[in-house]
C-alpha cells in the first residue's frame, strides 16, 4: 500500500501538479456551473487543451490510447457527433480549454471554454434556422423557445435539440434543450464546487484531465455519488491510473466499504467472466474526507492493453453500482 502510495505522489509531482488535490481543473469547472439543478444529477468534464500540451494528436501511434479521453471527455450526448460539429455548427470543442456536460435528458446542457469564432457560429446555426433570442438573461440563438425535438431539422447526424438554445460568446459556447439547463451551465450564486458532497467528490478524484461525477440511477439508499476520472499521465508512454470514488450513505457506509473492498481487487470476479487482473494489476483502496464527508476511493493502475477510460466504463455499462452493492 506504502508503495502505491509513493508512486502516486511520484506522478502527481511529475505532471507538475502544485495545486491541492481536486483543485485547478476539474474543482474550477464544477465552479463554472450552477449546484442548483442539472449539474448535481450529472457532470462530465474534459480538458482537451492539455492533452494537446502534452502531445496528445490524430495520427501519433503513442497518442493511440489517450484518444478517447482526449476527444470526447466532457462532451456527453455530443461525443458521437464531435467530428460533424465543426463544419455544421462552428463549433470545435477539441480546440478549446475545456468541455463540460451537465444533467441528463431532457435536462442537459454544454459548455465548451476556450477561444471561439463567435461570428462563424452564429452564421452557421442562423444559416440553419436560429432566430436571436434572450434565455435566462443572455442574448443568443434559438430554434424553438422550448425543449421542442424537430426531426426534420438534423444540423448534426445523432443531435436531437442539444443545440435548441445556443450562446456564443469570443471565449465559451453554451448550448442546451431550454433556457433553465442553460441558465445551470453557464453558472449561479451557489456552484457544484460550492456544494460540500461534491468539493468532497473533487477532492477525492483529485488531478484528472477527465471526469464523471453523477447520483445512482435509481436513487439508491446505500450510494449518494459516484465518482471517476483518469489522472493526469506524466507522459504518453505512462500507465493510465483511474480513479473511482464514491460516497455512501451514512447508514450504509461501512457495507458499501465492505462491498467495494472485497469485490475490487485484482482477483475480483468481472460481470464477463474474467477478473480485474486483466485490466488492472494494481488496485488500492482508502479514504478522503472533506467538509464531514468520507469518500471511498479506489486506484486503479491499468494494464498496457486497458482502455484509459476502463473506470468510466464501468460506470456506464453499471458495473461500479454492483460493486457497491451491500
Amino acid at each position: 500500500m506504502r508503495r502505491i502510495t509513493v508512486a502516486l505522489t511520484a506522478l502527481l509531482a511529475l505532471t507538475g501538479c502544485g495545486q491541492n488535490a481536486g483543485e485547478g481543473g476539474l474543482k474550477d469547472a464544477m465552479a463554472a456551473v450552477s449546484g442548483e439543478g442539472p449539474a448535481a444529477a450529472y457532470f462530465e468534464y474534459g480538458e482537451p487543451a492539455w492533452w494537446r500540451d502534452l502531445g496528445v494528436k490524430a495520427g501519433a501511434a503513442e497518442a493511440r490510447r489517450w484518444l478517447p479521453s482526449a476527444s470526447v471527455s466532457g462532451l456527453g450526448s455530443f461525443a458521437s457527433a464531435a467530428a460533424a460539429l465543426p463544419e455544421a455548427t462552428g463549433m470545435t470543442p477539441t480546440a478549446g480549454t475545456r468541455a463540460i456536460s451537465i444533467g441528463v435528458p431532457p435536462q442537459q446542457a454544454f459548455r465548451f471554454d476556450g477561444d471561439v469564432h463567435a461570428d462563424a457560429v452564429r452564421k452557421k446555426l442562423t444559416a440553419h434556422g436560429a432566430k436571436p433570442r434572450e434565455m435566462g438573461g443572455h442574448e443568443g440563438l434559438s430554434f424553438s423557445p422550448g425543449d421542442e425535438i424537430d426531426l426534420s431539422r438534423t444540423i448534426v447526424p445523432g443531435v436531437t435539440n442539444q443545440l435548441n438554445q445556443v450562446v456564443v460568446t469570443d471565449s465559451l459556447v453554451a448550448t442546451a434543450s431550454s433556457p433553465d439547463p442553460l441558465t445551470a451551465v453557464l453558472g449561479g450564486e451557489t456552484t457544484l464546487a460550492d456544494k460540500p458532497a461534491y468539493a468532497a467528490m473533487a477532492s477525492c478524484l483529485g488531478d484528472v484531465a477527465a471526469a464523471t461525477i453523477m447520483t445512482p440511477s435509481p436513487p439508491s439508499t446505500a450510494v449518494t455519488l459516484y465518482g471517476v476520472g483518469l489522472r493526469r499521465p506524466a507522459d504518453l508512454n505512462a500507465r493510465p491510473v483511474n480513479v473511482i470514488c464514491v460516497l455512501p450513505t451514512a447508514s450504509a457506509a461501512a457495507d458499501v466499504e465492505r462491498a467495494l473492498k472485497s469485490r475490487l481487487t485484482p482477483t475480483g470476479a468481472m460481470s464477463d467472466g474474467g477478473t480485474y487482473s486483466k485490466h488492472a494489476s494494481e488496485i488500492a483502496h482508502d479514504r478522503v474526507s472533506s467538509d464531514d464527508h468520507t469518500v471511498l476511493r479506489a486506484v486503479l493502475t491499468l494494464n498496457d492493453t486497458t482502455n484509459a477510460m476502463f473506470a468510466n466504463q464501468m460506470l456506464v455499462r453499471g458495473d461500479l453500482q454492483t460493486l457497491t452493492k451491500p
